[in-house]
């Protein structure tokens, strides 16, 4: 008996192990298909960023994506600052200091915003990959949670990523990076609109 046990439980376990990867893909690919069906997104925003130090700075705006390669945080508090990207093109503003990149010829600016559109659009695995990370999925409450943890220490980049989207429709709701260096960012979304016109101003370079 004993015998059959020792050969049985390996069994058992890797047949768990192969039904958590196959509901974990599943899952992955609603995200993922859902995505390509969102054309706009817009809402309001809130954001925490945490130094390595703990001090915390709240900052609040609006969020305006399309499937065109735009995204855009236009921050009412601090007033002025400014994340936008369209198509090739990038722009920071914050505390009065303006920055523009052209993606194709800064590989640093390029991660953040393939990272970003991938965050929108719910190519989960492709940030997981980018990010040489493993993830794990959990559901609970109507949300579908992705925690992802770099597999070894960087220079630069992140240690540890968190998405959250609503069962309902796939939209991604809560966002959390920790960057190696400690700093981290809290995002959070709230009135939340799928497919509904965008004001192409948002994006405005």
């Amino acid at each position: 008996m004993k015998t059959l046990k020792t050969f049985f439980l390996p069994i058992l376990f890797l047949s768990i192990l192969n039904t958590t990867f196959a509901q974990t893909d599943k899952t992955l690919d609603k995200i993922e298909t859902a995505g390509k069906k969102h054309t706009t997104v817009t809402g309001s925003l809130t954001q925490v960023r945490t130094t390595a130090s703990k001090s915390k700075t709240d900052m609040a705006g609006t969020l305006s994506y399309t499937d065109k390669s735009q995204f855009a945080i236009n921050y009412t508090a601090p007033a002025g600052n400014r994340t936008v990207i369209n198509g090739q093109n990038m722009l920071l503003v914050a505390k009065g200091k303006t920055q523009k990149f052209n993606l194709q010829k800064n590989q640093s600016m390029q991660n953040l915003a393939s990272f970003l559109l991938d965050a929108m659009s719910g190519r989960v695995r492709g940030i997981a990959s980018a990010n040489n990370a493993d993830y794990t999925v959990s559901e609970s409450g109507g949300y579908i949670t992705v925690q992802m943890k770099a597999r070894k220490k960087a220079a630069k980049g992140y240690s540890s990523i968190r998405l959250v989207y609503r069962q309902s429709d796939f939209v991604m709701t809560e966002m959390e990076t920790v960057e190696f260096s400690g700093v981290s960012n809290q995002y959070k979304m709230t009135d939340i609109k799928v497919n509904k016109p965008v004001d192409e101003a948002a994006f405005t370079l």
